[in-house]
């Protein structure tokens, strides 16, 4: 399955999207505000649902604020109601900085893949 440009929103000169290069990964790509992370929300629920696993790449990211952060932990909520796993790699460093200044750490990093480094 290869999803790519379709699956993308764009805000006035901000855009975001999701690609899906294979079965269970997800890249997530763009801008993450307020304005992009409702609308890819909506595209993840509807990929993952047919899926029992799913790892989300950041490494698409251009730049985010707290959305990212909210963003990871609605998609967490969303695949733990269901009982399904999911794993999340190349956080952006704005993403981190914000989990660590809420306490999140630790949260977080049960979900983190090997390629993600921490602050």
């Amino acid at each position: 399955m290869n999803t790519s440009a379709q699956d993308s929103i764009k805000k006035g000169q901000l855009a975001a999207g999701l690609l899906v290069p294979g079965d269970s990964q997800i890249e997530v790509q763009g801008v993450l505000n307020f304005e992009t992370v409702p609308v890819l929300m909506k595209q993840a629920e509807g990929l993952l649902q047919n899926l029992s696993e799913a790892k989300f790449s950041f490494k698409g990211v251009d730049d985010s604020n707290s959305a990212g952060l909210a963003l990871l932990l609605e998609l967490k909520r969303f695949m733990n109601s269901k009982n399904k796993n999911i794993v999340f790699s190349d956080l952006p460093v704005q993403i981190r900085t914000i989990a660590h200044a809420y306490g999140m750490d630790a949260e977080l990093d049960a979900y983190l893949g090997l390629q993600d480094s921490s602050i």
